[in-house]
């Protein structure tokens, strides 16, 4: 085998955000050097934003598909996750401020092929190196930090692939290079960039404001167990003579537009990363009777019914700072014998695994708190009994954890004070609003 080192295209990027349309200071960043020591090999560090130090990545090219990695698992696996073709639905975003991309809009549907012609194989090993000696300033050290960086610094296999992505709309139909990478052979992740000014099919960017344009377009995305998702997404550029500036702008998605937008794999409720799969969470706890017991003290029993709210979970294999379960959007709905709740209400449900995979618990909570009207609330949430009047909103939060069929959690109903958002910039130079007033009004208790 022969060895180089080179410079991670995962970690490459990195940013300050500033404002809240999303600029990015330019004028903040500053470029890191790769130095090219003697005898042909090349140093790459990428900053993670520590201060503390870097990625140190060296890349071994890999003979075959079946030569043996340090990770334990072969090139082949990987392909073998990616190689193939892949169907999905794909949501076009609504048009923004800065540019937008059309002429597909809304749902479509999008077709992604993966071939390996012989592309070249790569064993990347990325370690975190400290820039200075832990404990050189132990009042400048920051907590946890090479430990995050470490995190990041995953080695990994690499495979240069072929990419077809064509769109049903015809706003895409490519053909590019693309580089798979994987770090566990469970999922493989996806990156191909386009060339805007040499698309194939139909899609064309329109800038929305004076002094914003495209700078590049990117596919990033993976596969799991048959499934395929991702993005495809471009980093913009604003320039108006004096001021210049940096931001992205997701164009579309797929399978779902904004399942997974705070992490995790968006696989189908069926698909088993780990030891168990979304849908068996739910259909463990699809129906569960408990004892419910009102703030007052007195009992009746309440029916749960747990159902999915979308076609997709999102599965995190977990990390060092991310722990392995799968995120479930679900649809909760409670009912008493006694007649004072008949409530369906949007939840999260969080099914935890152990370091096994296997299914800890899942627990659940509500996803909005904002309320309705006072005079709209018993129509609304179906609960009866409480005085929701002197308050702008009323509403609902339900919380509890489901273990092998049976629940225990909590129902409590909620009085808003809503503030008035001053916008006059003489009496409120820094905009927005205050905090939204929660009060408790009453509610009570479930167990088995």
């Amino acid at each position: 085998m022969s060895s180089s080192l080179r410079r991670s295209s995962s970690l490459r990027h990195s940013s300050v955000r500033a404002g809240g349309r999303g600029l990015l200071v330019v004028a903040a960043l500053l470029a890191a050097a790769c130095t090219a020591p003697q005898g042909g090999s090349q140093t790459g560090h990428d900053g993670l934003g520590t201060g503390d130090g870097a990625c140190e990545e060296t890349s071994i090219v890999v003979g075959s598909l079946e030569e043996a990695t340090a990770l334990g698992f072969t090139a082949g696996e990987v392909l073998a996750q990616a190689e193939g073709t892949f169907e999905s639905p794909i949501v076009w975003a609504p048009p923004g401020d800065m540019v937008n991309a059309g002429p597909e809009q809304g749902e479509g549907e999008i077709t992604i092929d993966v071939a390996h012609g012989g592309g070249a194989i790569r064993f990347v090993e990325s370690r975190f190196v400290e820039s200075r000696p832990r404990g050189s300033n132990d009042e400048d050290e920051t907590e946890g930090g090479p430990a995050i960086a470490g995190d990041l610094c995953k080695s990994r296999i690499e495979i240069d692939v072929e990419l077809t992505i064509a769109t049903s709309g015809g706003a895409l139909a490519e053909t590019v290079p693309a580089i798979l990478s994987s770090s566990d052979p469970r999922h493989v992740a996806l990156e191909a960039e386009l060339d805007p000014d040499a698309l194939s099919g139909s899609l064309v960017f329109t800038p929305q404001r004076e002094g914003w344009a495209l700078a590049d377009l990117t596919i990033r995305g993976g596969m799991a167990a048959g499934a395929s998702w991702g993005s495809i997404g471009a980093r913009l550029e604003y320039s108006d003579g004096e001021v210049t500036g940096a931001g992205f702008r997701s164009f579309a998605s797929w399978p779902t537009a904004e399942t997974c937008a705070r992490g995790g794999l968006p696989l189908p409720l069926d698909t088993a990363l780990l030891a168990f799969s979304a849908a068996d969470v739910l259909a463990e706890n699809a129906e569960v009777a408990a004892t419910f017991t009102w703030d007052p003290g007195t009992t009746t029993r309440i029916a749960l019914s747990l159902e999915a709210a979308d076609d997709v979970a999102c599965v995190s294999l977990g990390g060092e700072f991310d722990e392995a379960g799968v995120r479930i959007p679900a649809r909760l709905h409670l009912v008493t014998e006694d007649g004072r709740v008949d409530l369906e209400t949007d939840v999260d449900v969080y099914a935890l695994a152990d370091a096994e995979g296997r299914l800890v618990d899942a627990s659940f909570q509500s996803v909005h708190l904002r309320g309705v009207a006072p005079d709209d609330f018993e129509a609304t949430y179906g609960i009866t009994g409480f005085d929701v009047s002197g308050y702008d909103e009323a509403s609902s939060a339900v919380r509890g954890t489901f273990t092998g069929g049976s629940s225990t959690g909590a129902l409590k109903v909620l009085g808003l004070t809503v503030p008035e958002c001053v916008s006059d910039p003489a009496s409120n130079p820094g905009g927005g609003c205050e905090g939204i007033d929660i009060t408790e009004l009453g509610g009570g208790t479930w167990a088995p």
